[in-house]
């Protein structure tokens, strides 16, 4: 008979115990693949609403980088069709979407508002962001955009303008000019930082050239690649052939502009790393108690062990085995309740209370991630061999009539 099977037929003389061990395996196995899910579906999605919000690259003037403007477009790209049709001959590159970025007041002719306002191209703005999706009422821009804009619900809360509403928009030049223009309210977004929310204005980049009364000059070029390309490399290739075409522009990546991503991932890394700390020294303890219980209690086994010739080795591999067949047999089960639990929790419709400084909260889903049952199976099985080893050890030095007189 060999070693596996012997384990398993002590583990079977032993119901109660075992079937204790065997719970605490399952239910940290399922904590510990659960929440690593979450964890990970939590990174995955915050990682591609912020590629879809800021873009996987952006161009700007290097003066621009770190700096606030003092003026409207004062490190503008200046010939930003040319640098657009540059930057898009990058076989990596999916789309390239101009932006102005500016700041004025918004009136309805007895209110005024300051807004935080972006010039965009609405169609391929509409395909490669969020913005759509963010829409609660009317339409989004379209087009060249025309005379329309979009509001965050908060402004128009503020303006107390609907879909359809006019409003007048002013902003200063770069020249230092006051401009207004009228613009038509398309749709309404819920903006999901709420004071951004509260100021966030979007028109097409005509409408905003004739207000900042700028020709063929913008603020950025956000750029989108496509999957699976090495977005360091495409930053390189795209700032050489810009360089050589005559535009002196710096490549930012959207790790380096999304400062808020990285403090999320790092928070929840050490939640996560704190949970699975915790789950680890709590198998730990409850295993080394549990087999240091079943040592106790077969004493005198393992001096009838030992007087027939059974070597200290033998007996150590003995609970060792055991504590393996534990494992496998408390990670299958945990991995069993994973699955369940995850189909329950993403079949409930639970939603996410909102983050801070945040409008709506997110659906809960816990997404299959095999990665998280492979770590998880490996630190259960660690956890449980490092728990048997020391009442194994204890096991195999007992002295054989010490063992055999244990009362």
């Amino acid at each position: 008979m060999n070693a596996f099977a012997l384990a398993l037929r002590n583990l079977a003389r032993q119901r109660r115990r075992s079937l204790l061990m065997i719970a605490v395996v399952t239910f940290g196995f399922a904590a510990f693949a659960l929440a690593g899910g979450f964890v990970a579906q939590s990174f995955e999605t915050l990682r591609e609403g912020t590629i879809r919000t800021v873009g996987h690259l952006q161009a700007v003037d290097p003066r621009a980088v770190g700096r606030a403007e003092d003026v409207t477009l004062e490190f503008g790209i200046h010939d930003a069709h040319r640098a657009r049709a540059v930057a898009s001959q990058d076989p990596d590159v999916a789309a390239v979407l101009p932006r102005i970025e500016f700041v004025g007041l918004a009136t309805n002719g007895s209110r005024s508002i300051p807004f935080l306002g972006v010039g965009v191209d609405p169609e391929p703005e509409a395909k490669a962001t969020l913005a759509p999706e963010m829409l609660v009422k009317g339409k989004y821009l379209s087009g060249d955009g025309d005379d329309s804009v979009v509001l965050g619900t908060g402004l128009a809360n503020a303006l107390g303008v609907g879909v359809g509403g006019r409003i007048t928009l002013l902003a200063t030049t770069p020249d230092g000019s006051l401009n207004a223009v009228d613009g038509i309210v398309a749709g309404l977004v819920d903006v999901k930082i709420k004071e951004l929310n509260d100021r966030y204005l979007a028109a097409g980049i005509g409408l905003v050239s004739r207000l900042v009364q700028s020709e063929d000059i913008v603020s950025k070029l956000v750029v989108f690649l496509k999957p699976r390309v090495d977005e360091a490399k495409v930053g390189e290739r795209l700032k050489a052939a810009l360089h050589a075409a005559g535009f002196p522009l710096a490549i930012q990546r959207w790790q380096d502009l999304a400062v808020f991503y990285g403090q999320v991932r790092l928070l929840y890394i050490g939640i996560f790393g704190f949970i699975g700390a915790v789950l680890v020294v709590i198998v730990i303890l409850s295993a080394a108690i549990v087999m240091a219980m079943a040592v106790t209690e077969r004493t005198r086994e393992i001096g009838t062990l030992r007087a027939l010739g059974t070597r200290p080795a033998g007996v150590r591999k003995m609970f060792l085995v055991e504590g393996v067949a534990l494992a496998l047999i408390g990670c299958a089960a945990g991995a069993l309740l994973a699955l369940i639990v995850r189909w329950v929790l993403n079949a409930s419709g639970l939603t996410l209370p909102p983050p801070p400084g945040g409008t709506t909260g997110a659906p809960l889903n816990v997404k299959l991630y095999p990665l998280t049952y492979g770590v998880g199976f490996v630190a259960m099985l660690v956890t449980m061999t490092v728990a048997a080893y020391f009442p194994a050890r204890r096991a195999s030095r007992l002295p054989i009539v010490d063992a055999l007189t244990h009362v």
